[in-house]
């Protein structure tokens, strides 16, 4: 009997094709394609975008452990690759390292990559929150959190069916061991945000250059916490809504007004990046003149409980711990969210509390506010904080305008007899406000997307 040679699998020739059928994609006339199917077709990019990234870390790492590299006297596979691709050893030795470990550990975050369900910077977020877990913490507690922030990334099985973009999920993945023991993720947030705050301190630095013609520029590297604070002061500033010229709606009524203290004057038709610097202007003008030694007047939205709080500082000695019989002693840890949705560790949050003032936020199981320290029967201050505690941007589900933009919308209006309280109010940007008050558009809550504004239909007269 003669034995016929089996083909050997090969994934070359699917991925030539695929290869073809993209160069064949770039002679489509765009401007032809209907508006809606653009974002159809981006949509399918960013999913072959992600399996041919998945693909080619798997060749990797599957290189790596046949040590191809050295069938052509490479010093390793990331130099080997390096010199095939054209891109550099840094970035492949990146990507061995990361193959390897979807390879070995990561299974369900491996299986979303290769599906496209996940886009590069998310799966390094899953992958590194992973890595710092505490070494208590078991193989299948960590595969059940994985599974669970997948699920967040991919926005699949979640309350609100929207992916996490990576900069939420970093968010979400200092805690992604809630579902499995809050013990387990006080103590996994603890060591994340004590590594990030080392790390930002040795990579802080600021160069300022007198450019010799009235100018200076600069550049600055400063950690989070700091970053996110200047961020809503600049944010703040320059908020559309703010500098905007005045406009007059269809009735005649002015829509929008414009704010004289805005430092970029009424003709300011400038980029984003030119508001941006004019608002940084107008900050260091108002620096304090009269010394340091006042407050910082920021403002802390405490999320952990007035106990936990009470109890860290007690850590210092800033209270007495013997009022405190259950504290369980120095290495209690906490953390707390700020109103710019920044998380801080419990060191910082010590440091921050002697001068800044403090508001506690009681939350449910769901995370919904349900008390506020001085809260008012108006949308005041301290309800917008409320309000942050479960959105960082404008509610409409696909727009990403900071919450430092927003204005708190009456769902049922007040002059219908709506209630001024937290359940009768979304955050919404001037450009979604004015939509939300315009009988052509109509403001709902879609269960998988979020809240959404669409046009109403026209009826023939």
């Amino acid at each position: 009997m003669t034995l016929t040679a089996l083909p050997i699998p090969t994934a070359a020739p699917a991925v030539t094709g695929a290869s073809a059928a993209l160069g064949e994609a770039h002679a489509i006339a765009l401007e032809l394609v209907a508006r809606e199917e653009l974002g159809r077709l981006l949509e399918t990019l960013a999913v072959v975008e992600s399996q041919a990234e998945s693909l080619r870390l798997k060749v990797l790492a599957e290189a790596e452990r046949r040590q191809v590299a050295a069938d052509d006297a490479a010093t390793g596979t990331d130099a080997w690759a390096a010199a095939l691709t054209g891109t550099t050893r840094e970035v492949n030795a990146g990507g061995l390292h990361l193959a390897e470990l979807l390879k070995t550990k990561y299974h369900h975050t491996r299986e979303a990559y290769a599906a496209g369900q996940l886009r590069a910077d998310q799966v390094r977020v899953v992958v590194r929150a992973a890595e710092q877990a505490p070494l208590e913490t078991t193989p299948e507690q960590l595969a059940a959190a994985e599974e669970v922030l997948v699920n967040k990334a991919t926005g699949v099985g979640t309350r609100s069916g929207r992916p996490m973009n990576a900069k939420r999920l970093r968010q979400a993945a200092r805690r992604m061991l809630d579902v499995i023991d809050r013990d387990l993720a006080d103590k996994h947030e603890a060591i994340m945000l004590g590594r990030e705050s080392r790390r930002a301190k040795h990579e802080t630095y600021l160069a300022l250059h007198d450019n010799g013609d009235g100018t200076y520029s600069g550049k600055f590297t400063i950690p989070e916490l700091h970053g996110s604070l200047l961020r809503t002061a600049i944010e703040t500033l320059c908020a559309p809504r703010r500098l905007n010229k005045a406009r007059t709606g269809p009735d005649g009524e002015n829509i929008s007004g414009y704010d004289e203290s805005a430092p970029t004057g009424p003709d300011h038709g400038l980029s984003g990046w030119e508001v941006a610097g004019n608002a940084l202007c107008e900050l260091i003008e108002h620096l304090p003149t009269d010394g340091w030694n006042g407050a910082n007047a920021l403002t802390l939205l405490v999320t952990m409980t007035a106990e936990d709080l009470t109890r860290d500082l007690a850590a210092t000695g800033d209270l007495d711990p013997a009022a405190w019989p259950d504290w369980r002693g120095p290495d209690e840890t906490g953390t707390a969210k700020l109103d710019t949705g920044t998380r801080v560790a419990a060191g910082d949050l010590r440091r921050l509390a002697c001068e800044a003032g403090l508001v506690p936020a009681v939350l449910n199981s769901r995370s919904v506010p349900l008390d506020l320290g001085r809260t008012k029967r108006l949308h005041t201050h301290h309800q917008r904080k409320a309000l942050a505690l479960v959105h960082d941007t404008c509610a409409i589900g696909t727009c990403e305008r900071p919450f430092a933009w927003t204005e708190i919308h009456h769902l049922l209006p007040w002059s219908h007899h709506g209630d001024t309280d937290l359940d009768n109010g979304i955050p919404l940007c001037s450009w979604h406000h004015h939509r939300a008050h315009d009988p052509r558009w109509h403001l709902r809550q879609h269960p998988l997307r979020g809240w959404e504004l669409k046009a109403r239909r026209r009826t023939r007269g």
